[in-house]
């Protein structure tokens, strides 16, 4: 139970009813112990009144001497308009990235739009914070009428309906996952580096790689695979809203509940193909909680028979790709080695020191590592700007033979 000192909040601040600071932020001790070491971006998010100021202080409270908050009223800023947030920006990223930085940062403002979003989770990756947008959960949150005389800023009730239509629009993200955190995140590539340079000088490997001259048996695994930004595990892909299941999937219980928490992926093999390299994640039975019942099927089209593995077969993390080839490809390569497991191919079996090592032929490797990572991550969400189109290629030049 959060136990909240009153003499934080000032006498004119909107006292929320009970519940509305029930967040994994405030209330889990393995969140709350997580979030004093590993820096974190916490963007509030919601209608002028909502009650964001006392969500933060409530943060700070928490958090004591670890948390700083960067509020937009203290820079000028006025909802709806650009101006003031040069200084704001300018302060987030002086938090955010001086050596001395606090471990946790909220940033307390309206951000109701598409741009500020993406923007501020810019700002996170960056200088290697994971971030995590939180709104208040008070009844009256997106209550125009209610809004209008707790607002201390004076606006009218159809200013705040036109802004309430933008942040209706804005609360489901690109997509929900576990983002690992930064430290881990690099333990993770140097994993993914070492199992790349194995394979490499890996004779069984070598034998399967066809070229164009018999002589070029050498693949420089690090240049052919490109790294694919900050590793997660993708839940939901949600697209804003457009995609189908996105609100169903947004308004779960247990997918409010667990917003923002923390907890251990385990990373039970790594696996590489002509297209993708990758980390297989066994989920956990609470983890399993936030994992869609239709993942599995929606990858029928890929990988005919997937629906009928078991929930989370297709959970991963995407640690590269080879030119032109989008993230997404990963879960799908991932479930074809499953089905070829199910079906029992049995596949050439090389023993190497994190495990045991099968070639499933077309290229494909699967290590299955002896001893899991376990990676610390937040299940939070993404926003970022539309990016160009990438071409969506199944082959490459690192073409293999058949067993």
């Amino acid at each position: 139970m959060l136990h909240i000192n009153p003499s934080a909040f000032s006498a004119e601040d909107p006292t929320p009813a009970a519940g509305s600071l029930a967040f994994a932020i405030l209330e889990q001790d393995k969140t709350k112990n997580a979030f004093t070491t590993a820096r974190t971006l916490v963007v509030l998010r919601g209608l002028p009144g909502s009650g964001k100021s006392f969500l933060a202080r409530a943060i700070a409270e928490a958090y004591k001497d670890q948390c700083s908050i960067i509020c937009a009223d203290d820079h000028n800023v006025k909802p709806g308009s650009a101006d003031g947030y040069k200084a704001f920006d300018d302060a987030i990223v002086a938090k955010s990235s001086g050596e001395t930085s606090p471990v946790l940062i909220v940033v307390d403002d309206t951000n109701h739009t598409h741009d500020r979003l993406a923007h501020l989770r810019g700002i996170a990756k960056q200088h290697r914070l994971v971030a995590v947008f939180l709104e208040p959960l008070t009844e009256w949150r997106r209550d125009t009428a209610q809004l209008t005389k707790k607002t201390k800023r004076g606006i009218e009730q159809a200013k705040l309906e036109a802004m309430k239509k933008l942040h209706v629009e804005m609360s489901i993200p690109l997509y929900f996952g576990w983002f690992l955190f930064y430290t881990v995140q690099d333990q993770v590539r140097e994993t993914a580096t070492k199992f790349l340079k194995t394979l490499e000088v890996l004779e069984s490997f070598k034998k399967h790689i066809i070229s164009g001259k018999e002589e070029a048996k050498e693949v420089d695994l690090e240049q052919y695979f490109k790294a694919k930004g900050t590793l997660h595990c993708t839940t939901k892909f949600t697209d804003y809203g457009k995609a189908e299941g996105a609100k169903e999937y947004t308004d779960k219980q247990v997918v409010q509940d667990l917003y923002g928490s923390v907890s251990d992926l385990s990373l039970s093999a790594l696996f590489i193909t002509p297209r993708t390299v990758g980390a297989r994640v066994s989920l956990s039975e609470d983890q399993l909680q936030l994992w869609p019942a239709d993942a599995e099927k929606e990858a029928e089209s890929e990988v005919p028979g997937a629906g009928a593995l078991p929930l989370g077969s297709r959970a991963h993390v995407t640690l590269g790709c080879a030119d032109g080839v989008q993230p997404v490809q990963t879960g799908f390569d991932l479930l074809q080695i499953i089905m070829l497991q199910k079906d029992g191919q049995q596949g050439e079996q090389v023993d190497i020191d994190p495990g045991t090592l099968t070639y499933y032929g077309e290229g494909r490797w699967y290590l299955a590592l002896k001893e899991p990572i376990s990676a610390t991550a937040c299940f939070s969400s993404i926003y970022k700007p539309p990016a160009p189109g990438l071409l969506f290629r199944k082959d490459s030049f690192l073409s293999c033979e058949l067993l």
